[in-house]
């Protein structure tokens, strides 16, 4: 009976040890380095990791944007949509200053992330409206790709708004994304015909 309760002493002073350990080896780092870790898990595709470092770095500074961003695209990663959407929500609500422009390679990457989001939630007003800085083919956003997933590019962007775009019945923008991103394609929109080959052109580019 002894060395069962001996057993069990021990072991609670290691769990309890380790949740110590882990408090104060996360409240000692500096939020750059923070910031840098929870990236570097979530290119690793280790999202547990990537949302304790973000999390820490909101909890320690709720106006730390960065921390937001990389939580947004962490829960957009695991399928927390709705966590997902908060979190790149509050990433523009907290920013009262404007210090994130729509040049920002930041924001650019909210708004990127925003745009899968909607897509996930069947928000297809909301993608129209987040997406709208990747529409053109001469704004800065022409060559965008997200620096923690390089898989992730302006096309990707740009057909998740021609698929809301459909659902909206605005065939005429669904068109003009698809051919950004497919130059060569071409149908008359105007016709029962052209519609459903552009829709088939999006299932193919999916």
């Amino acid at each position: 009976m002894k060395s069962v309760f001996l057993i069990f002493l021990v072991f609670s002073l290691t769990v309890i040890g380790c949740i110590f350990d882990n408090k104060d080896e996360l409240s000692d780092k500096p939020s750059r380095e923070l910031e840098q870790l929870g990236w570097e898990a979530f290119t690793n595709g280790k999202y547990n990791d990537s949302e304790k470092y973000f999390s820490e770095l909101t909890k320690r500074d709720d106006s730390y944007l960065i921390g937001h961003g990389g939580l947004g695209w962490t829960f957009l990663r695991t399928y927390k949509y709705s966590n997902a959407r908060s979190e790149f929500n509050k990433f523009f609500i907290l920013d009262t200053l404007g210090v994130y422009a729509a040049a920002d390679s930041l924001t650019r990457d909210v708004r990127a992330g925003q745009t899968l989001v909607y897509n996930a939630l069947s928000e297809h007003t909301d993608v129209v409206t987040v997406s709208q800085g990747f529409v053109a083919s001469t704004t800065v956003n022409n060559t965008w790709r997200f620096r923690y997933d390089r898989s992730y590019t302006v096309s990707d962007v740009r057909l998740i708004r021609a698929v809301s775009q459909i659902a909206l019945s605005n065939f005429a923008d669904a068109y003009a994304m698809v051919r950004l991103i497919e130059p060569s394609f071409e149908t008359d929109i105007n016709t029962v015909e052209g519609r459903l080959l552009l829709i088939r052109k999006i299932e193919e580019l999916m």
